[in-house]
């Protein structure tokens, strides 16, 4: 188990750095660094700004490339609006991946690929209509959004060799494969088949969270974000223990699913953000709560697919996976599987980001959403999910004033990018 020892030589290491993305002191003082946007915002409604450095739902290193990633967007600027809706201050903004090098503490955008349709129309972030989620989304004067076929939350990215992506998200999910140029190509879901179709019944915004591909470029492994919500579960969906782990086999289209155990949900209010391969079999996964540190949910965990039981389409006594477990705590929750034949994905702590987050003293952010690997998993880079920004209105009648999202720094959240050297952290 390869665990951050906080408390040993790491701590004093990592306490000596500084928010500029450099360390101050000691032979490993390049173990730890951070990146910053610096991009114009997108607009300034009111005097707020909705940022423009919003590209860390998802994060994948640029073949080829040793010192850039691609990060992506998710469905564009949104909040809590009253009564339950949902406000979109640009209701125009189409999804997009970014490029982006990282030298000198700053992460810096080099190219976008806004995502489009086959026929080039623009994407979205509204309600997918083959898909909806049950809410109602709205723009700043109240006036309701009409869901789109194009409409898409990208939360997992793949890059190619070949310059093409794959993209997943959390309205079908669907998993999208798009060209260099950011047009479709295909899509596979649980409503054409191309997905195991218990997927359908992912919880609204709690869809394929993320997304990779293993290192011979073979096949995708998608995750999802939480529980699903089965017809016959009784009981809160976000505190039910299992998930799901989906792989695709790029050439025969063959799908397999294994069940993944949450870290006690029901205490730790953590879901997925992130999965990214190793190897054919392991995986790193990003588990977190949406809590600032200290003391926060924030976890990668080192996982094996190997030996896993393929529960695609499987019930346990007539009852679904999630039914049958419910929200036991993760050590029930295995018995009760290893009970009914159910093997889960073996997992064991890779690191603990909240306590590394903490000693350092930055990159405090309440999503951490992207997470890259290189050379076997010696580094590490995350990314957060800034949320543009922006954090909910400040009245209930429109036109809507929007809230910024102020960190503790009394900045306001905007994309960073945090490289990690494994091997000093441990060494």
């Amino acid at each position: 188990m390869n665990r951050l020892a906080v408390a040993s030589g790491s701590a004093a290491l990592v306490a000596a750095l500084v928010t500029t993305g450099v360390a101050l002191a000691g032979d490993d003082s390049d173990a730890v660094e951070l990146y910053r946007t610096d991009l114009p915002p997108l607009a300034t409604i009111d005097g707020v700004e909705i940022s423009g450095g919003a590209y860390g739902s998802s994060l994948f290193p640029v073949p080829g490339s040793p010192d850039e990633y691609y990060g992506i967007t998710d469905r564009g600027p949104n909040v809590d609006g009253p009564n339950d809706v949902k406000v979109e201050p640009i209701p125009d903004f189409t999804p997009a991946i970014g490029r982006f090098k990282l030298v000198d503490g700053k992460a810096e955008l080099e190219s976008t690929i806004p995502l489009r349709a086959a026929d080039g129309t623009p994407y979205s972030g509204r309600l997918n209509s083959e898909a909806s989620t049950g809410e109602t989304i709205v723009d700043r004067d109240g006036k309701p959004l009409d869901p789109d076929p194009n409409g898409y939350d990208p939360e997992g990215l793949v890059a190619l060799p070949d310059g093409t992506f794959w993209i997943s998200d959390e309205y079908g999910p669907f998993i999208t494969h798009f060209g260099a140029d950011g047009r479709a190509i295909e899509r596979v879901s649980p409503f054409n088949g191309g997905l195991p179709a218990e997927l359908a019944h992912r919880a609204p915004n709690q869809g394929m969270e993320g997304l990779t591909v293993t290192p011979d470029g073979r096949t995708l492994v998608g995750m999802m974000q939480s529980a699903l919500q089965q017809p016959d579960l009784a009981v809160e969906q976000d505190e039910v223990t299992v998930t799901r782990i989906v792989t695709y086999d790029l050439a025969t289209k063959a799908t397999h699913e294994h069940v993944y155990l949450l870290d006690d949900p029901k205490d730790n209010e953590g879901a997925v953000s992130e999965i990214t391969a190793l190897s054919s079999t392991e995986f790193v996964v990003d588990e977190r709560d949406g809590d600032l540190g200290p003391g926060a949910h924030k976890k990668l965990f080192k996982i094996d697919l190997t030996g896993a039981t393929d529960v695609q389409g499987r019930d346990v006594d007539g009852k679904s996976i999630e039914a049958h477990v419910g929200t036991k705590n993760t050590a029930d929750a295995e018995k009760a599987l290893d009970e009914a034949g159910i093997k889960p994905v073996s997992k064991d702590l890779f690191l603990d980001l909240d306590a590394l987050i903490t000693e350092a003293g930055v990159f405090n952010h309440d999503k951490i959403e992207g997470v890259a690997v290189r050379d076997g998993g010696r580094t590490v880079v995350i990314s957060n999910g800034s949320d543009f920004g922006i954090d909910g209105v400040t009245n209930d009648t429109p036109p809507y004033q929007l809230k910024p999202k102020m960190l503790p720094d009394g900045t306001q959240d905007d994309g960073e990018f945090l490289k990690i050297d494994m091997t000093k952290l441990n060494g």
